[in-house]
């Protein structure tokens, strides 16, 4: 048994391959004309299609949540919707707009007025100035202690990564003021305590947004609907979740302001627009917390050391085509990286599909990628150099390449 499934020809070659990968990771190439392409590949995953092609399109609506665009932010016109919504009795009313510096004084009394006489508010910051020695931010900006005092904020900041598309988000941070919730976790701990509490209890630093819904599941309202004295909001608005924030319904002079790209957008690749605003990603994330639906990891070492298997055996599986039909080696081994690369493809979608398992098997597709050819390499230059080694192995591990 062992002398069929252990070969040290194998073993070279899947050692070969990795390196190569490792090396490969460590180029950096920076040339203009690869950038468009550089940048499009990094910014796409094959979870993207299963948000933008597999998931039902039939639309919900959540009925905990509303949405209310603020439109170009007005403090005046803000502090009368936030009194006309404060009127409805929503449980939780989440304000996505900053309030960084004063301006005048009547409009700022009246946004401050409205923050004193309401406990269930939440207002917008910002992290700034993270460092990574102590692995905390050392800024809270982006309010006005004039505001802040009189509500609970949360910061908006989505985790910065090397692409454009938002993906993740930070539950808490720590920061020189203490710890700090994120925007959506803060409102949805007003909402919800133990789902929050069921979320900080992963212990995770980053979680993965799990995209259900666009802005047409959520209940939307414009400003003039809310400051309409002669609509009754109470029916609507009562014990559920209120957030105020641009999203401009028709997509008018400004459609890309707080707008950002999602795997929910129908162009994976090479993406033209950003597809949801800032408040509709907020939405999201607090309706995973209260849904307690989470995306969880294959562990980055299961996935490597599946990525190291995959390479070996399809090096034992090519070895034993060549020595019993060498007619057919070469074609028969670029059908066979097809067909794994295709079933690879439905099986990472249909474990986030059903289980919301998120599989990074990047290490284990590049390596079905380059094993054919660093096989025909190794034949061609190194394997004499390797049999003497491979001589030296106890007899019952001889059996390989060469001999």
């Amino acid at each position: 048994m062992w002398k069929k499934l252990f070969q040290p020809y194998a073993v070279i070659i899947t050692v070969y391959v990795f390196v190569l990968i490792w090396l490969l990771s460590m180029i950096k190439l920076n040339f203009h004309f690869l950038n468009p392409f550089s940048n499009g590949i990094k910014d796409y995953e094959i979870t993207d299609i299963v948000y933008s092609r597999m998931r039902n399109e039939d639309v919900k609506i959540d009925e905990r949540i509303v949405i209310v665009n603020t439109g170009h932010p007005d403090r005046t016109k803000i502090a009368q919707m936030l009194q006309r919504i404060a009127a409805a009795q929503p449980k939780v009313i989440g304000v996505d707009v900053l309030f960084a510096n004063r301006k005048q004084p009547r409009e700022d009394s009246l946004l401050q007025v409205c923050f004193k006489k309401n406990d269930n508010l939440v207002l917008a910051t910002l992290l700034e100035n993270y460092r990574e020695d102590i692995g905390q931010f050392q800024a809270i900006s982006g309010i006005d202690s004039f505001f802040s005092q009189y509500a609970r904020t949360g910061y908006i900041n989505f985790p910065s990564t090397t692409t454009r598309t938002i993906r993740y988000f930070s539950p808490m941070e720590k920061t020189g003021e203490g710890p700090a919730f994120g925007f959506a976790t803060e409102i949805a701990r007003l909402y919800d305590p133990a789902a929050v509490e069921k979320l900080l209890n992963r212990k995770k630093d980053l979680e993965t947004i799990h995209y259900t819904s666009t802005a047409s599941s959520f209940l939307q309202f414009e400003p003039e609907t809310i400051l309409d004295t002669s609509i009754d909001l109470s029916a609507q608005l009562r014990n559920k979740i209120v957030l105020l924030g641009y999203s401009d319904t028709d997509e008018g002079d400004c459609p890309l302001l707080d707008k950002f790209y999602t795997p929910l957008n129908p162009y994976y690749s090479g993406r033209a627009d950003p597809d949801m605003y800032g408040i509709v990603i907020h939405a999201n994330i607090i309706q995973m917390i209260l849904n307690g639906k989470f995306v969880n990891k294959v562990p980055a070492w299961l996935s490597f050391f599946l990525a190291v298997l995959c390479c070996y055996f399809n090096v034992l599986l090519v070895d034993w085509v060549e020595d019993r039909y060498p007619r057919l080696y070469h074609p028969f081994t670029r059908v066979v990286q097809v067909i794994e690369m295709i079933l690879l493809f439905f099986i990472i979608s249909w474990l986030f599909y059903t289980f919301r398992l998120k599989w990074d098997f990047t290490y284990g597709i590049l390596g079905l990628a380059l094993y054919f050819d660093v096989l025909l390499s190794y034949e061609a230059f190194s394997k004499r150099r390797h049999q003497r080694l491979i001589n030296k192995l106890p007899g019952i591990f001889r059996k390989g390449k060469g001999e």
